[in-house]
């Protein structure tokens, strides 16, 4: 495992005043930040991990930083949140939740990455950098799975096939807590099927989708699996992206689309399931949802490059045709068309 590069310690009375001082914008998962060491509006803070700040100057900056605060009880605000809206677990499952949603959190934020940082199925370490744990080896993918074991219901530590599964996509509910992860592996590839998922909070209806969107975002891609979506957060960094879990789970993507409509109303849609038999179903239920519960006349459905069937295979196929379409596509209103066609497809 790399050594890190030493950082500083901040200190604030509180985690308002930190934001505060640091003139903090609020982009959905993460706060972007007035640098303390370069003064640059460019470093960020996720809101998951508020004691840790990073510059996104790599080159020129990339300082980290750890804040701490005074008012110690504002720092135990995660495990009396959980221990308030999960009184059904256990001591042992509560305690394995915030463990793991600390070491995830950690990772992110610490581990290196070859498979990562050099560009994972044609994503940069940028794009991935939030939404991405690589674990690395076997040995540290079975010590999480012995920690999670309380909330898995399940030992997985002595399967080396699941043990093989380095990658770690942890999936947040609207409280913050950890709901789900999706395990994949750069360290045997050939594993099948490619991605698995699990449940890591029993106590409650998981959420089964990825959400990231910015405030000032324009566009929303609501896309089949988080890579596609990632694929295009990597050509508009600013894209706002809800990632079902599979092309059948769309009932909460409906849902939170229904409810929450008037996020949506200077948004553009692009929908982007993969192209194929479900996900034609899939692109068919979510836009009946959007014209028949009104939220929004502005949408429109991904056109793939041809020989294609996703977004991330279009990125690795052709980035350059990839970001055209989504360009073209993004700076236009009301574009139906393509539906129609989904309704005639064998």
């Amino acid at each position: 495992m790399s050594t890190l590069n030493p950082y500083k310690k901040l200190v604030f009375q509180n985690i308002e005043n930190a934001l505060s001082d640091l003139n903090a914008e609020d982009k959905g998962r993460y706060f972007i930040c007035n640098c303390p060491e370069c003064n640059q509006h460019e470093a960020f803070m996720y809101k998951n991990n508020k004691h840790f700040i990073q510059c996104n100057r790599e080159n020129q900056c990339g300082s980290r930083m750890m804040l701490e605060f005074h008012e110690k009880g504002n720092m135990s605000a995660y495990e009396q949140n959980m221990a308030k809206h999960y009184p059904n677990l256990t001591t042992d499952q509560r305690q394995s939740l915030d463990w793991s949603n600390r070491v995830f959190s950690y990772a992110k934020n610490y581990f290196k990455s070859e498979a990562l940082d050099n560009g994972y199925r044609g994503l940069s370490k940028q794009t991935t950098r939030g939404f991405a744990v690589d674990l690395q080896h076997e040995d540290i993918v079975q010590h999480v799975f012995q920690k999670a074991e309380p909330l898995l219901n399940k030992d997985y530590s002595n399967n080396s096939w699941m043990c093989k599964r380095n990658l770690i996509f942890p999936l947040y509910g609207e409280d913050n807590t950890l709901d789900r992860v999706l395990l994949r592996s750069s360290i045997d590839e050939n594993l099948d099927p490619k991605e698995i998922q699990l449940i890591v909070n029993p106590s409650k209806e998981t959420r089964d989708f990825f959400m990231d969107i910015p405030q000032d975002a324009e566009n929303v891609v609501v896309s089949e699996s988080i890579l596609d979506a990632l694929s295009f957060r990597e050509v508009d960094e600013n894209v706002g992206i809800m990632a079902l879990t599979g092309a059948t789970k769309t009932r909460q993507v409906k849902e939170y689309l229904a409810e929450h409509k008037e996020q949506f109303v200077d948004k553009k849609l692009l929908i982007a399931m993969d192209d194929d038999q479900a996900g034609w179903k899939a692109t068919r239920d979510i836009v009946n949802t959007i014209e028949g519960d009104g939220v929004g006349d502005n949408w429109a459905v991904f056109d793939y490059t041809s020989g294609t069937k996703d977004a991330n295979e279009n990125l690795q196929q052709s980035r350059k045709a990839f970001t055209k379409t989504y360009n073209q596509m993004a700076a236009h209103t009301k574009q139906h068309e393509r539906v129609m066609a989904i309704e005639h497809e064998p």
